[in-house]
């Protein structure tokens, strides 16, 4: 069945719950509660090897593909959220060096990766830019055997961080030739003329840094080009599309996570000396939430088999990161209910999912993208 794992990925889901209900679950909430980044809890993570679930064993890596990457999003979400967005944000740059770089960059900037030797983030979207991102303004100037970079970046998650290593930046090569003239970059931390800013407090992610990095006439080898100059909106769109199924899987992990609180509260609580479960305004919004959660799974999964057998996979990508965010959220909210008063108290974990789930349905593209997507194809 198209749910099933098969041994690879059983052994994965199995030492990933053993790392999210172990070290994650009892050492997180003091770096939630004060929007922090842990550094020490992600540096365990990267020891245990999962960055690299994705990709090729050539590499370092697990060689499970999306699928894989899906089951890594999905089990860290049910126990973090945000612990999920900071391994989903470092895989964009991994899969664009992945899918497109050469054998030399993969070496130099995938292996590392792989390894955990530090983390990276990916830079697209810019202050004016939002989803339009063939508006990409951030110049990239031929100059001898180097590129000179020159521009800014918003909503960067991991830069900045203790364990921030690269970022990927897409810029203008060829204006003349509009959104075909974009080319991707890799720029080491560290070099001349790139600058990150403060990091702000999110509803959601709130242990994920997400900053504005600034590249000023920072230079970088042609070496650094990942793949073909001008194939950048290329690679943005597919890079996007395996994110949107790392992002569904981060909201049905998310989901899951509120049906195990709304259950395990809601077993013991009784009002008018009836357990709440018997009330069918509850329970009835209950059943819609774990049949949603049901069909969130057959999505992602299809999708991330499409993903990995390089068959057309957009479409399904956005359908499933559009049903399984909008329903986080929705579930999320009915958690919430569920604790009455008591889920507006931040001491209780519940408070925090519905701004969690907010932020997954606008990242990687809105609901509002998704929908206009899947839209056009009614007159394909």
């Amino acid at each position: 069945m198209l749910l099933d794992l098969n041994e690879d990925e059983t052994l994965l889901k199995g030492g990933l719950e053993q790392f999210a209900n172990g070290s994650l679950r009892a050492k997180i909430k003091p770096f939630a509660d004060r929007h922090e980044f842990p550094t020490d809890l992600v540096k365990e993570f990267l020891a245990l090897g999962f960055m690299g679930t994705a990709y090729d064993s050539e590499y370092g890596g697990g060689g499970l593909g999306t699928r894989g990457a899906a089951i890594v999003a999905e089990t860290l979400a049910r126990t973090e959220p945000g612990f999920a967005a900071i391994y989903l944000c470092n895989s964009a740059p991994m899969t664009v060096i992945a899918r497109y770089g050469s054998d030399e960059i993969k070496k130099k900037w995938l292996e590392p990766l792989c390894r955990g030797d530090f983390i990276a983030s990916f830079g697209v979207t810019e202050p004016s830019g939002g989803s339009d991102v063939a508006s990409i303004k951030m110049r990239a100037v031929e100059d001898g055997d180097s590129f000179v970079l020159t521009g800014s970046k918003v909503f960067s998650t991991n830069a900045g961080t203790p364990l921030h290593g690269i970022s990927t930046f897409v810029a203008v090569t060829d204006p003349e030739l509009g959104a075909k003239g974009l080319s991707t970059f890799v720029v080491p931390v560290g070099t001349p003329g790139f600058k990150v800013g403060k990091a702000g407090r999110k509803i959601g992610w709130r242990i994920a840094d997400s900053v504005e990095l600034y590249l000023d006439e920072c230079r970088v080898p042609k070496a650094n080009i990942i793949g073909n100059r001008g194939d950048g909106l290329k690679q943005i769109l597919t890079t996007l599309s395996i994110g949107r199924i790392l992002v569904g899987a981060t909201g049905l992990g998310l989901a899951r996570k509120a049906i195990d609180l709304a259950k395990s509260y809601g077993a013991s609580r009784k009002v008018g000396g009836v357990p709440i479960f018997q009330n069918q305004g509850l329970t009835f919004p209950l059943a819609d939430a774990l049949t949603k959660i049901h069909a969130s799974e057959l999505m992602i999964r299809n999708a991330a088999c499409l993903a990995d057998s390089d068959r057309p996979f957009r479409l399904e990508t956005s359908m499933a990161k559009l049903f399984a965010t909008e329903t986080a959220s929705e579930v999320a909210d009915i958690a919430l209910q569920v604790h009455g008063g008591y889920g507006a108290f931040e001491e209780f974990d519940v408070s925090s999912l519905p701004g969690e789930a907010r932020v997954l349905r606008i990242l990687e593209g809105t609901s509002e993208i998704q929908r206009l997507v899947i839209g056009r194809e009614l007159s394909a």
